[in-house]
């Protein structure tokens, strides 16, 4: 800001002192290093910044990219004058901050600080834009002076500039984000104070100046005040990462913003098309294509996130296994079709021995550990039609569909003795054995889902009232937690 502050002085010396074809020189240089300036300060703020605040600048950084290469050309076009030059540099200066307006389409709550497809469309449709304004301002108008804007599209320019300003300041007025309201309203009025030292230029004291004049005092003066708002910029909210659905700020009014460009061609196009109907057809078309894509890409979003939301509603957030009611609801989907079919659902209630325990002596995390072991050595148990769901803090249960008793104890066998082979080792070296309880019952109707869970709930506890680690009720065989196979130990570390 130090340097900006001297620059500006310099520059108020060099418009006092200099004269002739050194004045305007001068003038566009000094203009070029506070661009520079502005360029380092927007990039040091997005260094402080994350989220939506570091797409916020980078955007910013794109647009002062603009607008440097614009003061470029002019300091060209001050050794070398061309009519060509001039007309690229006053399109530049005069949509600089069409990269800027593309903060408008940023999600508050999830910028994650890179583009993506709907920001990649959303970027053709400002080059659309771009490229209707340049036909809409300078290649159908006849300016009196080449380079300049004709006198019949300076009010719509005007019009479209305080648009954008306006849309900045409504954004900061809606959001609930302090950052936000800093940002936006800070830029807006920016903006819209660029929008009034362009109206002095071309309807006040600075129409008909050339440069090199007093009035480029007040463009040299607009590139302190965005460098003065990056400089003292500092984030004050960290993003939200919460997987919790955020709440919206007020969804009507974000969504609205991206009506903003495809607007803005549609109505330049009308004038185009009064010259060039072909020509203001395609660029229309091209505009109903990005938002048409983006139209599918956010719906096709939607869709998934909302599969992902009935899925996770649908799932135990600690093992992601069913949770109790989708388990349920899965076992009473299999009753009645075995009920149509003339088959059997087999029924497998699980319970950790000693898990109480396992809390009281390691700790909750550490519980929390075992049963993620628990739940995926049981989940690698089972049929790849069978449904496994936590049915209570340290109970699950198997849902096994086309399985008699037999079958169903012999799956409740191999997952009592996978997972009995588990060797846990707590921080500390110390091990934790687990082993399992298992009731086992089948059923045909679903009428009797209730006296289906009570009867494995029942053999469950005779299973832990016969010493554990066994399956209930035992058909005469191996219940004891003697498998007839060797299973090897496996160690896990939490």
């Amino acid at each position: 800001m130090t340097a900006a502050g001297l620059l500006w002085l310099a520059h108020i010396g060099v418009i006092l002192l200099a004269g002739g074809r050194l004045a305007p020189v001068l003038s566009d240089c000094v203009q070029l290093t506070l661009g520079a300036l502005v360029m380092f300060s927007i990039f040091d703020a997005s260094r402080r910044s994350e989220g939506m605040a570091l797409s916020f600048w980078r955007l910013a950084f794109a647009a002062y990219v603009l607008l440097v290469i614009a003061q470029t050309c002019s300091v060209i076009c001050d050794f070398i004058p061309s009519n060509i030059v001039a007309c690229g540099d006053i399109l530049l200066y005069s949509f600089w901050f069409v990269p800027l307006a593309m903060a408008l389409f940023l999600d508050t709550d999830h910028a994650p600080g890179k583009v993506d497809t709907v920001a990649a469309l959303d970027f053709v449709q400002a080059v659309l834009v771009c490229l209707a304004a340049y036909l809409y301002f300078f290649y159908l108008p006849k300016a009196s002076i080449p380079g300049e804007l004709s006198h019949e599209v300076w009010v719509p320019y005007f019009v479209g500039h305080s648009f954008v300003a306006g849309a900045f300041l409504l954004r900061a007025y809606v959001t609930r984000s302090r950052d936000v309201r800093n940002l936006f309203g800070r830029m807006g009025g920016f903006l819209t104070l660029s929008g009034c030292v362009d109206g002095l230029y071309y309807y006040g004291p600075g129409k008909n100046l050339d440069s090199g004049a007093w009035f480029d005092l007040f463009w040299s003066a607009l590139l302190v005040v965005p460098l003065v708002i990056a400089a003292t910029w500092k984030q004050t909210e960290a993003p939200i990462r919460s997987i919790e659905a955020p709440r919206r700020e007020k969804g009507i009014y974000s969504e609205m913003f991206y009506l903003l460009y495809p607007l803005l061609v549609l109505f330049m196009s009308l004038r185009i098309a009064r010259e060039r109907l072909g020509l203001a057809a395609a660029i229309v078309l091209f505009s109903f294509i990005c938002s048409s894509a983006r139209l599918l890409v956010s719906q096709t979003r939607l869709v998934r996130t909302q599969e992902a939301l009935r899925r996770e509603a649908a799932r135990d957030g600690l093992t992601s296994l069913w949770n109790r009611k989708a388990i349920l609801g899965i076992l009473e989907r299999e009753l009645a079709r075995s009920e149509r079919d003339q088959d059997r659902v087999g029924l497998i209630m699980i319970d950790v021995d000693h898990f109480k325990a396992i809390n009281d002596t390691f700790g909750h995390p550490a519980g929390d550990a075992v049963l993620r072991i628990i739940a995926s050595g049981i989940a690698a148990m089972v049929r790849p039609y069978d449904s496994v769901g936590r049915y209570g803090g340290e109970e699950f249960l198997i849902v096994a569909p086309g399985c008699g008793m037999s079958e169903t104890w012999d799956l409740a066998e191999r997952v009592r003795a996978h997972v009995a082979s588990c060797n846990i080792i707590a921080s500390g070296g110390a091990n934790i054995r687990v082993s399992l309880s298992l009731g086992v019952a089948t059923g045909r109707m679903s009428g009797e889902i209730e006296h289906l869970l009570q009867t494995a709930d029942a053999f469950m506890y005779q299973a832990k009232n016969a010493g554990r680690n066994r399956v209930e009720p035992s058909l005469g065989r191996a219940g004891a937690g003697l498998s007839s196979l060797p299973v090897p130990s496996r160690d896990f570390w939490i």
